[in-house]
């Protein structure tokens, strides 16, 4: 009877180590990638004729989780990221400009801090919002040509590097796969609007 009872102390302490043992994921790396541009709506507030701006942006991000992991209310991502887009047409900054047709493009590398609130965090598959802040640098690229009065092709070249602060707001769908791995399909801002899908490996 002693040995029963010692037994299933026993049996009990080491499911309490055990339980003990389980370690919360506090940190996760993964990569993000989709497609990047402007809308129509915001150049025109700058330029009065422009073509149409898309491409592409790729990040390497690490996340931050708090007390319950990665079913935490709160997290932090820090991403740097590189967003390129490009258009070829006619374009000008205001109406009585030359009429340039060509091609430009505008390439961002970024890094940002961002936080997100999760909605729901312990369902498996949730939605969250975000807001965040940090450092770009631009360079801009565009050369075109136009005809002045005598016919003679006249060539213009723009080349310009900056750096910008850049807004980040951050909207998407998360699916939690057992604490270990993330899988985020996200739209929002970035200087620009993205939408794009992400792998988060979780440690």
């Amino acid at each position: 009877m002693k040995t029963k009872l010692l037994g299933t102390l026993f049996l009990l302490m080491s499911m309490g180590i055990n339980a003990n043992q389980v370690k919360i994921a506090q940190f996760g790396a993964g990569i993000r990638g989709g497609v990047f541009g402007v809308p129509n709506a915001l150049l025109d507030m700058v330029f009065f004729e422009h073509p149409q701006l898309k491409g592409n942006s790729f990040a390497f991000e690490i996340h931050s989780y708090g007390t319950h992991g990665p079913k935490s209310v709160f997290s932090g991502i820090y991403c740097l990221e590189y967003s390129r887009m490009e258009g070829n047409g006619y374009f000008r900054n205001e109406q009585f400009n030359n009429r340039l047709f060509g091609s430009g493009e505008i390439t961002q590398i970024s890094f940002t801090a961002t936080i997100l609130m999760h909605i729901f965090p312990s369902s498996p598959i949730h939605p969250y919002i975000g807001g965040g802040i940090g450092i770009g640098r631009f360079s801009i690229f565009a050369e075109g040509s136009y005809m002045d009065e005598l016919g003679t092709t006249i060539h213009e070249t723009l080349d310009k590097k900056l750096f910008l602060p850049v807004g980040h707001i951050p909207v998407g769908i998360m699916g939690n796969i057992d604490d270990k791995f993330i899988l985020r399909a996200e739209t929002g801002f970035k200087n620009g609007f993205y939408f794009g899908g992400s792998l988060v490996f979780n440690f």
